[in-house]
């Protein structure tokens, strides 16, 4: 890996930290020909405190690259760490520091698609979503404090510091649903803030915002690189797909305790 990218993005995820602060099954998705499993993967991690609460279990335990995780599970990052999620070949949600997400759904539909949910818990993430969801009818949402932010492709960040929520859109547009149910459209290169789930102004993104994102996009090259290297190892035979360790409500692919027995290369967090 590039170290100065990596160390780009490790000031880009200082610095949005600074400024504000999903299924019960496994199903299978179709994008451009290839048949793809509808899960989010762990792809990449920096730093040594990315934790991962897997659905119906108490404890946090640590994250690995290649894990999965489904409806349920809860991903956390330390205050020097950050931690990258894949869903398919052209989604990722990139978590910063001090950040908590919630999967709250992640299902396959009968379109070859997804409905995916998640819940911001604490901190700042960036979704960076495949375009023309409609195509397949899936949906993307995130939601805090009773917000809701809803996307059919796009990329955008939202940022939950317990009391003020604000999204950010670098692409596409955003709906958002407040708590009075009432919903507010974030277009491209615009942002907004809710405080306690009600709608307080919209303001355009910055110069700094902008140039962030354009150092994600060269960071997530890197990250789908990855994840077309794990797929292939997991086909060649020479690394063991990701196993829960605990069976999960309705898993149908498996039970009992399972983790890859491949550890992860850390070359590239050198700076």
């Amino acid at each position: 890996m590039d170290s100065r990218i990596n160390k780009r993005w490790v000031i880009y995820g200082m610095l949005s930290s600074l400024m504000f602060f999903g299924g019960t099954y496994r199903g299978f998705s179709q994008t451009a020909g290839e048949v793809q499993p509808v899960e989010y993967v762990i792809e990449d991690i920096q730093g040594s405190d990315v934790q991962v609460q897997e659905d119906g279990s108490k404890t946090w335990e640590a994250a690995q690259e290649g894990q999965e995780v489904e409806s349920g599970d809860k991903v956390k990052t330390g205050s020097d760490s950050q931690a990258t999620l894949t869903l398919e070949s052209d989604t990722a949600v990139h978590l910063d520091p001090n950040s908590t997400l919630k999967i709250d759904q992640i299902v396959s539909n009968n379109n070859g698609g997804f409905l995916s949910r998640m819940e911001m818990l604490a901190g700042n993430l960036l979704a960076d979503v495949k375009k023309n969801l409609q195509d397949s009818h899936s949906s993307f949402e995130v939601s805090a404090n009773g917000v809701v932010c809803g996307v059919r492709g796009t990329a955008f960040e939202v940022g939950w510091n317990g009391t003020d929520l604000r999204t950010a859109t670098h692409e596409g547009k955003v709906e958002v649903v407040d708590k009075d149910h009432i919903s507010h459209f974030v277009e491209a290169g615009n942002a907004s803030t809710f405080n306690q789930g009600h709608f307080r102004l919209q303001r355009r993104l910055e110069r700094q915002e902008t140039a962030r994102f354009q150092q994600w996009r060269q960071y997530r090259k890197i990250v789908f690189q990855k994840r077309i290297q794990r797929i292939q190892s997991i086909r060649e035979h020479r690394r063991q797909p990701w196993q829960r360790r605990t069976a999960h409500p309705g898993n149908r692919w498996g039970q009992g305790k399972r983790k890859w027995n491949q550890p992860r290369s850390e070359k590239h967090y050198q700076p």
